[in-house]
């Protein structure tokens, strides 16, 4: 008969639970990044029902890292009786509960963990004048110094931290800040894992960057709502991939417009019992203006790319989980297209669950990454299909609408000159016409005024003369619709090193193809059989081909080819460097 009952094991048969200072140390790689990490501390402010939240990087003295993270808030505060328990792992006054942002009890020492050794959290309740302090670090713990956490009491917040600490908003007697009656300071120190440069490094302002943006979208429905974050001194403005909300920086950039997403479609799906809340979007018009404008540009040619709806953005979701992004990426085979259709830039796609059906969405200890379990997101991926395509569908048709506007404007070939001319930049310049006279310019601008054929009584010549000037002027290549009977396909004139090219509409090129192509392109396709859209294609493929087989028998009724040469390499090089710059989206 043994006299060890099994719950009291021999010594050489017992094992501690956890071997504390190697598994904190595993912890370090939980899977957090900056702006994870910095979510964490950011969630139980939020939670402490605070309204000015503030965040400081202490860089090195040679400002090539930082060593400090520090996070301060006008919250509650945390009652010194548990103060102590915040640090253990595990510990939280909300384990398990679904009604805020937090579950787990891990995230806030994970997330100092992961960047640094060691976190310090200060904290003060209001009508108590005490600053209570606790702390766990790493190195202590390796070298046996810090076996528990315990709660002590300081004089004052630590130093980098005191003007945190204040309500810039109202003022003492002597015009400084008041201190906030109640808050928690939260330090991520000895940090080793924040540094900038090296080869495939990012620098440390970019990271910072990083993390303005995340925030200002993770937590949009809390800035919309009252709530102040600052990061270094700086007001962090909330940023709606839906563009829906108030973003001040929009209002002050276009007031008094009020450029505003436009929903597609939203409803209710209803998973278990529970509402998840689907909404489809386009971006305003004014930050799509044209196929091409690449979402870093707005209609009058400012920069946009703090929108951020560029190349970067295209096809991806954004999750909430109460009211808080976890989730901004690509949901693997969720949306038609993807990142490959560059039109998906332009379509704001938000999924809001509540916390409830966090196994719905894999929800982990770590806020991010999450994805709907795959019976979930076949059902989303139905639901969206039809919103997303019309979606596309009217955002392709709006710039049609403005291509035909320009067009009608500017010239049918306007859009051609202009991808022509931004595709001038790298390529060589024209050796023709250099010895051009301007008086000869000149002749050549009135004869193809005249060539035109222009009414002068008619509204708007002044304006159209004053245009066509303007193009043989400015456009390295000039292409203007002209009639006249012949088999020339076109003429050209050089002039100081910039070319006019006068199209032939009577040629059986323009009449047989290209303008019931241009008569889609302007109008579309609707009304038009299948078969009859296919047969235009081939018809268009056909005049390609026969185009080019033409230019070889041109050039075969030349004895000396060779003079060709060169001609062919440029008309290579001219037409690859147009069509990267055409279908560069």
């Amino acid at each position: 008969m043994t006299t060890h009952p099994l719950f009291l094991s021999p010594d050489e048969f017992r094992g501690d639970l956890i071997q504390v200072d190697t598994a904190l140390e595993s912890m370090r790689d939980a899977g957090f990044d900056l702006t994870a990490a910095a979510g964490e501390p950011l969630d139980n402010s939020i939670e402490a029902d605070a309204t000015i939240l503030r965040l400081e990087p202490v860089y090195s003295p040679d400002r090539k890292s930082i060593e400090q993270l520090i996070f301060a808030d006008n919250g509650t505060g945390i009652d010194p009786a548990i103060l102590h328990h915040v640090l253990s792992m595990g510990y939280s006054t909300r384990y398990g509960q679904r009604k805020g942002l937090g579950r787990f009890g891990v995230g806030l020492k994970l997330a100092g963990l992961s960047l640094g050794e060691r976190i310090d959290i200060y904290t003060k309740r209001a009508g108590d004048p005490q600053i209570y302090h606790s702390y766990f670090d790493l190195q202590e713990i390796r070298e046996g110094k810090q076996r528990f956490t315990s709660t002590s009491t300081v004089e004052t917040w630590p130093a980098a931290a005191a003007p945190l600490m204040k309500d810039t908003t109202s003022r003492d007697r002597n015009g400084k800040g008041n201190d906030f009656t109640s808050g928690t300071v939260v330090v991520f120190g000895k940090i080793d894992r924040l540094a900038g440069g090296g080869r495939y490094g990012t620098a440390l302002p970019e990271k910072i960057q990083d993390l303005r943006k995340f925030i200002a979208r993770a937590y949009r429905k809390y800035l919309d709502t009252g709530r102040t974050i600052e990061i270094q001194g700086k007001k962090v403005t909330l940023h709606d991939p839906l563009f829906l909300m108030d973003n001040p920086r929009i209002i002050d950039k276009y007031r008094p417009k009020d450029p505003r997403g436009t929903i597609i479609e939203e409803a209710d799906l209803l998973v278990d019992g529970e509402k998840v809340h689907v909404t489809v979007t386009v971006v305003p018009e004014e930050f799509r203006p044209f196929s091409g404008a690449g979402g870093n540009y707005d209609s009058v040619g400012q920069d946009i790319r703090e929108f951020q709806i560029n190349n970067e953005n295209a096809g991806k979701v954004s999750i909430l989980r109460n009211g808080r992004e976890i989730y901004y990426d690509i949901v693997p085979k969720l949306i038609e297209g993807g990142r490959t259709d560059k039109v998906n830039r332009y379509v704001g796609i938000e999924v809001s669950f509540p916390a409830e059906l966090d196994e719905y969405f894999q929800v982990r200890h770590v806020k991010r990454g999450a994805e709907p379990v795959s019976k979930l997101r076949e059902e989303l991926r139905k639901w969206l299909e039809r919103p997303v395509r019309q979606a596309r569908r009217d955002i392709r048709a709006y710039w049609q609408y403005q291509d035909i506007k320009r067009r009608v404007e500017q010239g049918e070939h306007a859009g051609s000159m202009s991808i022509a001319e931004a595709a001038e930049a790298q390529l060589p310049k024209g050796q023709a016409g250099r010895t051009v006279t301007s008086e000869e310019q000149e002749e050549v601008t009135r004869q193809t005024i005249d060539d035109l054929d222009l009414d002068p009584e008619e509204d708007g010549y002044a304006a159209r003369v004053a245009q066509i000037r303007e193009l043989i002027e400015t456009k390295p290549v000039s292409l203007l619709g002209f009639s006249w009977p012949g088999k020339e396909l076109l003429d050209i004139n050089h002039l100081n090193g910039k070319s006019l090219v006068k199209l032939n509409k009577r040629h059986a090129f323009f009449r047989e193809v290209y303008a019931p192509i241009k008569k889609v392109a302007d109008e579309g396709a609707e009304g038009m059989a299948p078969e009859d859209v296919i047969d235009l294609a081939g018809r268009a493929r056909d005049a390609i081909d026969l185009l080019i087989m033409a230019f070889a028998r041109a050039e075969g009724m030349h004895s000396d080819t060779d003079q060709f040469d060169g001609l062919r390499s440029y008309w290579g090089i001219f037409t690859d460097a147009y069509l990267k710059e055409r279908f560069k989206e």
